[in-house]
């Protein structure tokens, strides 16, 4: 298998923009921090809506959109550095993003009008916070490979090294950039 570099390099810009949009969007990240291995896949760790809870209130609503903004950020930071970059990794990403606009908005027509709204706030948090998206990737690439553990959450990766920034580390990045991270623990969910 050739790897493609330049992609790899890009799965940092892409976790590191979920987790920059997160914070900016009030999102509590997770000690747990960001996480990518060698092949381009990665993972951030922040609290976001999962699919499946179908109330409605506005805190839900909220909950979603900040969860399908925050999502979209990641693809989006990834196709800035990497234009010709493959969506072989945001399958995940996609597919929950479409299964929060549907349990928002039944109706079609509503459904690609947030759709794009959305997709629109991420761009603009995106190219606003573009700086600490990039700070961010790049203090990842520069970590060290170390030994990859299993994830009991989620598959995200068949690696068997990663490369990682912990919830202390991220907020410290974040902070230099006027950005207040808060990290709420995994217990407390």
């Amino acid at each position: 298998m050739i790897l493609d570099q330049k992609y790899v390099e890009s799965a940092a810009y892409h976790e590191a923009a979920h987790t920059v949009v997160a914070v900016t969007l009030g999102m509590p990240l997770r000690n747990r921090g960001v996480h990518m291995d060698t092949f381009g896949s990665g993972i951030s760790y922040y609290w976001f809506r999962i699919p499946g809870d179908l109330s409605n209130t506005p805190d839900d609503i909220l909950e979603r959109e900040r969860t399908i903004i925050s999502t979209y950020a990641g693809f989006i930071a990834q196709k800035k550095v990497y234009p010709e970059c493959p969506p072989a990794g945001s399958w995940f990403d996609s597919d929950q993003n479409i299964k929060l606009l549907d349990e928002l908005y039944p109706d079609r027509n509503d459904w690609f009008a947030a759709q794009e709204r959305l997709f629109a706030e991420a761009v603009r948090l995106v190219d606003f916070h573009w700086r600490a998206i990039e700070t961010l990737a790049k203090a990842l690439l520069a970590q060290p490979l170390v030994a990859r553990p299993d994830d009991p959450e989620r598959r995200w990766s068949m690696d068997a090294v990663e490369r990682l920034l912990d919830g202390s580390s991220v907020v410290a990045i974040l902070r230099g950039f006027g950005l207040n991270p808060v990290i709420r623990e995994d217990s407390a969910h």
